[in-house]
């Protein structure tokens, strides 16, 4: 909105990977406009080197000075040495660099519990660790989630365990949760209705593959551990399978075994590298990603060049 009330219609968004030219990027920016008079370019840089290529152009993008072109630096990690090269100086000296460091498992429940509390609710402590439980670290899942809970129960209520599950059980009609259980379950329909809507929404693929390898790496480890004779009540208990999902979660540990769950994760890490523009998948994320859902409810839908 910002952006838009400084004059910027148009946005050019770009990720970073072995196959992105920066040269053509940054001429093709600089290239006059027929329809935009200002532009605000967005790179997204997941492994937070740029490259020899990549550092090259942004140093020269960022000497020409330009005032009608803003540029957005969505980074990774930034280490050390990269903060020290000229590329990052640059960047320094043109503009804001600002460091958003990763939430640890000790207190995301306070960032919820604050989250909670300024949109005007008084959570139980049991609800903050449900919510933390299901976001697991996912701050933008999180941050959905609690924008729609004033919403659902009104300003200054309060919001314990038993009311959150069934608020999300309510709502879950095109949530990334909502896909999770359905897949788990087995319910094509369902899981691609949902994928579906999530996708009409604008949710962003990143949120499906977290969803997605959260279930499956849970599932491969509880696998693992019936398999050895692990009572299953006691298995469901080490990885908090809540009442309402015990009929998904069995249904699905009885369909794949430890092993075809690790084969599921490592298809998701296929997909999840496309999306970070390092590799290509057949028809883009968003197929690729019903391709992987459709598997985890047991049906396998043909990819020469992605198989299962």
């Amino acid at each position: 909105q910002a952006a838009r009330n400084a004059g910027i219609d148009e946005v050019l968004r770009y990720t970073a990977g072995v196959d992105l030219d920066w040269q053509q990027v940054m001429a093709g920016t600089l290239a006059q406009s027929l329809f935009s008079s200002r532009r605000l370019l967005e790179i997204r840089l997941p492994s937070g080197k740029p490259g020899e290529a990549g550092a090259r152009a942004l140093t020269e993008f960022l000497a020409t000075d330009n005032p009608d072109i803003i540029l957005v630096l969505i980074a990774g990690r930034v280490d050390k040495s990269s903060q020290s090269a000229k590329w990052f100086k640059a960047l320094e000296a043109a503009g804001v660099a600002i460091e958003a460091r990763p939430l640890t498992a000790e207190q995301l429940p306070g960032w919820i519990d604050q989250r909670l509390r300024a949109q005007g609710l008084r959570p139980s402590a049991g609800a903050v660790q449900r919510l933390a439980h299901f976001s697991e670290g996912n701050l933008l899942a999180a941050a959905q989630e609690i924008s729609k809970l004033p919403l659902l129960v009104g300003a200054g209520s309060s919001l314990d365990e038993d009311r959150l599950e069934q608020l999300i059980a309510d709502q879950a009609r095109f949530t990334v949760f909502a896909l999770a259980d359905a897949a788990l379950a087995g319910n094509a329909a369902r899981t691609l209705r949902v994928l579906h809507g999530l996708r009409r929404e604008g949710v962003e693929a990143v949120l499906v593959v977290w969803a997605l390898a959260r279930e499956m790496r849970s599932l491969a480890a509880m696998a693992d551990e019936l398999a050895s004779g692990r009572a299953r009540a006691d298995v469901y208990r080490r990885h908090r399978v809540w009442r309402s999902r015990t009929a998904c979660v069995g249904a699905a540990l009885a369909r794949f075994s430890a092993a075809d769950w690790s084969r599921l994760l490592a298809r998701l890490a296929r997909a999840d590298r496309a999306l970070k523009g390092r590799s290509q998948v057949v028809g883009g994320i968003w197929v690729e990603l019903e391709r992987v859902a459709l598997a985890v409810c047991g049906i396998t839908t043909v990819d020469q060049r992605n198989p299962l």
